[in-house]
């Protein structure tokens, strides 16, 4: 089944993402607000004067110097723009915010006692809209689409390997196979001590998967020649190609995740109906 462009469901559902650009970026890079004393400036100048007190600036002596660094620049009327560029920018200007709040006295927006706590809400409400969620890990928060299943699986599974869950959603992953990779070993590792427990479930999703996980570039390395795992068809696979079944292994990976949490529950409703059955 050929997947819809997530920007054409946006489309569909009448959502402008470049409208919602521009509020955001007008709030944060354009506006200005008065301070206590009088001083007018917008919510980025703000951040840039307070910049030492992120937790995540390294060895950045100044936001211009961690934007050159890191490679930010957005514009006001960017040249090309995507759902990408906005959900960049929300994350750019969403972590800058959060720990920059209650810096600014005398509000600015009437009703508003802090304009930086009340940005913070807007992008939480835009990527909230655009069906997007955040994933946050070590005080740093990303965005990345919602995706149910990876939810759920991600619920029932340790802190650490949630995040890779989720993770695996975002923009930045699109592409790069050896983070993909990663991700897919740890969660194979995670399931190799319950193949037998799902093969009892759903057989067929055990074997798949693993023949996968042993055959297309993940648990061993089929594309050296000279190895023992060597496969021919893997390695003259493109890189499309080996990106698309990760994704088909990440989201079987999920399922079984979700057959095993089933597998215990199934168990449990067993022995109610044993105990309803013997006690009436």
């Amino acid at each position: 089944m050929k997947r819809i462009p997530f920007s054409q469901v946006l489309k569909t559902a009448a959502i402008d993402i470049r409208r919602e650009y521009d509020r955001l970026y007008g709030m944060f890079c354009v506006q200005k607000f008065q301070d206590m004393v009088g001083a007018g400036s917008s919510l980025k100048d703000y951040c840039a004067t307070y910049f030492v007190r992120l937790p995540f600036r390294g060895t950045c002596v100044s936001l211009d110097d961690f934007d050159d660094f890191y490679g930010y620049s957005f514009e006001k009327n960017p040249s090309t723009f995507d759902i990408e560029y906005l959900v960049s920018f929300c994350e750019y200007s969403y972590n800058l915010a959060i720990y920059n709040q209650n810096t600014i006295y005398g509000g600015g927006i009437v009703g508003i006692g802090d304009p930086m706590q009340f940005y913070v809400q807007q992008v939480l409400t835009v990527i909230e809209t655009i069906g997007y969620m955040p994933n946050n890990q070590n005080g740093i928060t990303d965005f990345v689409p919602k995706d149910q299943a990876a939810i759920s699986a991600a619920e029932i599974v340790d802190p650490a390997l949630s995040y890779r869950i989720i993770e695996y959603n975002h923009h930045s992953m699109k592409g790069d196979l050896e983070r993909k990779k990663a991700t897919l070993i740890a969660l194979a590792d995670k399931l190799e001590p319950k193949r037998a427990k799902l093969k009892q479930v759903s057989g067929s999703l055990e074997s798949d998967l693993f023949y996968l996980l042993n055959s297309v570039n993940v648990r061993h390395n089929n594309a050296d020649q000279v190895g023992k795992n060597y496969i021919h068809f893997v390695a003259d696979m493109k890189d499309s190609d080996i990106e698309q079944w990760y994704d088909d292994m990440y989201q079987m990976c999920l399922l079984a995740f979700l057959e095993l949490d089933h597998l215990e529950r199934k168990e449990r409703v067993k022995k109610l109906k044993e105990d309803i059955q013997k006690n009436g």
